[in-house]
Parts: structure tokens; sequence; C-alpha cells
């Protein structure tokens, strides 16, 4: 077995998916058929080079966040949603995932109100579950751009909804354009959501401002997204690598993504690296698979490849990641089973 099929086939755990950033051009245009005949006006203009952000395309981190109105704009019916919800899910079952965490922002539109929002993405996700083999869980966003008002609506349905459907509904996460907003205005929000039993996660150091990282980490959020900018040699600082390092908190992280917004100049001068030799807990994702036009089995041949590590030592990251999934601990515990079994066989 090459180490393409090996990663194909590994049992893996993607922990950081935005939903409207997984988009696939198959689900976009699908998305853009479904509008047509049902006698929307589709309003996306859609050209999926303007979508997709590869490797030597000149935008930047700040360019990403407007390509995600193309992507809003097909999801922003019911329908849409669940039919984006669903096939996406597909795509990384057949990616070999056997658990997912999506996030998104619930958003009013024309045709939806948010409570309707995450409604249709926990339907879709039960239905998901009850189908095919892998896992869904959903990470309930909020927008640091937005205003405080629209937070504390979002922590109120995500507080709402994990009462509803707590083996559905599992956290709260801040993302969004990083040099917008500042994090002390969500603390409240988050403070609550994390007291009525969510899970939290942050997007935390993709820009240099060391003062806000070391707020987010003494927060001690269960994970943080990226964390670019922490190590020294990467734009951070001695406190906020101490800090990291003392408390050990688990960093999704996302190698092509960083790469194709330049938040890293390549994959072998990626943080991935520091964190993973100083034994920080390191979770391979994806961020936007459809923006990005990657997959998870994808992002863990390029971890192999770039850092040198053999089977064993990969398919322990999927291991280690079942550590940190947002979920009860039987599922954990199934995943873990599984992984391993993987491992005796293949590793």
């Amino acid at each position: 077995m090459d180490m393409h099929t090996f990663c194909r086939k590994l049992p893996k755990i993607e922990l950081h998916a935005h939903l409207n950033g997984s988009l696939s051009k198959s689900t976009m245009l699908h998305l853009k058929r479904y509008f047509a005949d049902s006698g929307f006006e589709d309003k996306s203009n859609i050209f999926f080079d303007e979508f997709q952000i590869g490797a030597g395309d000149s935008r930047n981190l700040s360019d990403c966040f407007q390509v995600f109105s193309i992507a809003h704009s097909l999801t922003s019916t019911p329908e849409a949603l669940e039919m984006a919800t669903q096939m996406t899910l597909e795509e990384f079952n057949d990616d070999g995932c056997c658990y997912v965490e999506l996030r998104s922002t619930p958003r009013d539109t024309p045709y939806m109100t948010k409570h309707q929002y995450i409604d249709t993405i926990v339907k879709s996700m039960q239905k998901i579950n009850a189908r095919l083999s892998i896992i869904s869980r959903f990470v309930v966003s909020v927008n640091r751009s937005h205003h405080v008002s629209e937070a504390e609506a979002i922590t109120n349905l995500a507080i709402e909804y994990n009462k509803k459907y707590p083996d559905i509904v599992v956290g709260l996460e801040l993302s969004g354009e990083p040099t917008i907003g500042r994090f002390e205005d969500f603390v409240p929000s988050f403070v609550r959501a994390k007291e009525c039993g969510l899970k939290i996660s942050l997007h935390c150091g993709e820009i240099c401002n060391s003062e806000e990282v070391i707020s987010m980490l003494n927060f001690k959020p269960d994970r943080i997204g990226h964390g670019t900018c922490i190590h020294p040699s990467h734009g951070g600082t001695e406190d906020t690598w101490a800090t990291l390092c003392k408390i050990k908190t688990p960093v999704e992280i996302c190698l092509t993504s960083n790469v194709n917004t330049k938040s890293t100049p390549k994959y072998a001068s990626h943080h991935f690296k520091e964190f993973y030799n100083a034994e920080i807990p390191v979770l391979i994702c994806t961020d936007d698979k459809g923006v990005f036009e990657t997959s998870l089995s994808q992002e863990y041949g390029i971890c192999a490849e770039t850092f040198d590590l053999d089977r064993t030592k990969l398919a322990r990251l999927a291991l280690n990641a079942c550590q940190h999934i947002f979920a009860e601990d039987n599922v954990k515990r199934k995943l873990m089973t599984q992984i391993l079994n993987f491992i005796d066989h293949h590793c």
C-alpha cells in the first residue's frame, strides 16, 4: 500500500472545517442547478477560479474571507443548506473520515432565520449519522466582525440547541477576519457557553497579536485554531510560546490553508514542526477544503512527506485527535478502537 492509499484508508478525525468553505466544485454545481430548477434568482455569479485559492494565488488571508459570500449565496435556503451539509459530509466520509465537526455561523437570509439555519444543519446531520458510518457534530460559529449583540444571540442559539440536541451541537467557536474585532468583547458570551457545557475553540494567533494570544490561551479553550503566530520564529513572542507550552492547548493545524493564504511561506517552514517537537497536541485539519481544493487525506500526505513522518507516527496523529473531539467518551472510545485496529493491520 503506497502512502497515498494509506492516507486515504486511515480513519481520520476532522476538527476544523467551515461548512461554506468546504463546498466542492461538484456540490456548488449541484446547488446552482437547484436554484435554477427552483426558480430562485442565482446571485452567486460563481467562477470556480475565484472561489478557490491555490498556492500560486496572489490573494492573502484577508482576501480569503471575501470568497465566502459566493458560498453563502448558494446556501441561503433550508433546502440548499441541507444539500450542502449532506453532500459535504458524504465527501468527508468518502475520504475516509470517521468523525467530523462542521462549523458554521447561523445567519438570517431572505428565506430562513438563524433558528432555521441551525435547525437545518442539525436535522441534516441526524440523517447522515443514521445513513453513513461517519459521525458528525456541529460547532456553532461566532464571527468576530459582528456586533457583540449578534454574538450573544448566536450563543443563545448554541446553548438552546445543545440542550435539545446534545449529541449534535457540541461547541462554540470564534472565527472571522482576525484584524477586526476584539476577543475581550466576546468573552462574556464564551464564558456563558462554557458554563452551559459547550466546548470552546478559538481561532488564535492568525496574525501577530501577542496580547490577544495570551488572553485567548489564558481563557483555557478546549482547542485553538491555526496558532500561526505563537512561536517566536513565526511572529510570536517568548511569552506566547511559553504559555502554550505550559498549558498545551490542542491546536487545529491547517497546512494548505496557511500556505495558500500566505500565513506561512511554504510547507517546510510551517509551525507544525515546532508544535509537534514540543509535544503540543496537533490536529491535522482542512479548514476550507473547497476553497483550498484539498482533502484531509491530502493534508495527512503533505504532513508525512514534509516532516518525514512514517506510517505509525502519522496514524498516531489521528489516534491522538480522538482525545480532543467535542463528543462524549463512548464516541472517543469507539473511534480510538477503530484507529487502533487500523494501526495493528497496516503499520
